[in-house]
């Protein structure tokens, strides 16, 4: 009789990481774009300190979803038909997370330099943003694809699902 397969599989630490830096990422690009069309000045302060955090949430785990996607990599591109989507998805995800960290970087550099370079940096700010968000959602995509398409990650039971019985 065969046996379900560990929940804590290593190919499985990295759906389990990848959630919240989507989250966060995309909650920062979102309160990031909002700062710009906001009226009020407190309004705008606040969405400046939502994008922060959620900057900073979502690079340290983007940096460790990335971390586990390479671990499940190593174990998923020998199991499934074509690994040209997972390599795609790889890619894209270093493209995500290098464009937030640098967005990151910006944003704790921008308190030394004058006001000038802040609001030019802004400007750039919100376009890396909106970059960064649509990478990260073609990233999930094909993420998704490599998962429901070729089933990478999954498990897959017998015929007659004989290992659920007890």
């Amino acid at each position: 009789m065969n046996e379900l397969p560990s929940l804590w599989r290593t190919e499985l630490w990295h759906p389990l990481m990848v959630h919240l830096p989507i989250v966060t990422l995309l909650l920062a690009t979102a309160a990031g774009l909002l700062q710009f069309v906001v009226k009020s000045t407190a309004h705008a302060l606040f969405l400046k300190q939502i994008t922060f955090v959620m900057l900073v949430l979502g690079v340290l785990g983007g940096w460790l979803a990335i971390y586990t996607g390479q671990l499940a990599y190593n174990i998923e591109v020998r199991k499934i038909c074509d690994p040209q989507p997972l390599q795609s998805h790889q890619w894209w995800s270093y493209v995500s997370v290098i464009i937030f960290t640098l967005t990151l970087c910006i944003q704790l550099t921008q308190k030394y330099l004058n006001q000038g370079l802040v609001n030019y940096l802004r400007v750039i700010t919100a376009i890396l943003l909106l970059m960064g968000g649509c990478a990260l959602l073609y990233t999930g995509h094909l993420g998704a694809s490599v998962v429901y398409q070729q089933g990478a990650g999954t498990y897959k039971p017998s015929a007659d699902c004989h290992e659920f019985e007890k």
